[in-house]
């Protein structure tokens, strides 16, 4: 549940971060960074639980 609540916040953070930067250079939004992005994070976090459960088992 951590790991889906981080992804949030990481998707969140980069809408508003490249609608901001949109807004600073006066263009329009991109969508491409932040598709990519966002894919990114959600790709960090499944390795990031991933190597969690493989230590929570070994620790056990």
């Amino acid at each position: 549940m951590y790991s889906l609540k981080f992804w949030f916040a990481w998707v969140v953070g980069v809408i508003v971060a490249v609608f901001i930067l949109s807004l600073l250079q006066h263009g329009e939004v991109d969508w491409g960074p932040i598709v990519t992005m966002s894919i990114a994070g959600l790709i960090g976090v499944l390795i990031a639980s991933g190597i969690r459960k493989i230590f929570n088992k070994k620790v056990n």
